[in-house]
């Protein structure tokens, strides 16, 4: 296991963001026994009612970790609320975590790219070959 700081944490709905302040946050990379990643972030009790929700309802959350640095890109996860942790003004909120990558990510709009533009069979192929080596900006990324 390795564990590291957690300095910034988002929440991804509907194509908003939602950042939580930190007081406190770590990460834990439980990678010898496979499921994943544990996070334990301490943030205002404001957010215990939100909270609460996602553990009540077992929303699987769309989460960026930054962790380290400010500086660093944040990490994907795919995430679970599983215990809330009253504290004197803060919440702790334990969560586990399931890495996505942006590569599965850009691979995913890049093909569907693609085939929008009517791209089918070996043409599929070697352009999609090409362009996951180049890294174009996609056409989303583009019209922002």
């Amino acid at each position: 296991m390795k564990t590291f700081k957690a300095v910034r944490f988002q929440i991804v709905e509907n194509e908003s963001v939602t950042e939580y302040a930190l007081h406190d946050g770590v990460i834990i990379n439980k990678e010898n026994s496979g499921t994943g990643w544990l996070l334990e972030i301490v943030i205002d009790d404001i957010h215990l009612e939100k909270m609460q929700h996602y553990l009540d309802n077992e929303t699987i959350l769309d989460t960026r970790v930054v962790i380290t640095r400010a500086s660093n890109d944040p990490a994907l996860f795919e995430s679970t609320v599983k215990q809330i942790i009253p504290l004197k003004d803060k919440i702790s909120v334990i969560i586990e975590c399931h890495i996505y990558t942006l590569r599965q990510v850009y691979a995913e709009k890049l093909l569907e790219q693609l085939v929008t533009d009517g791209l089918s069979g070996q043409e599929l192929l070697i352009a999609f070959n090409r362009m996951m080596k180049s890294k174009p900006k996609l056409k989303d990324e583009i019209e922002e």
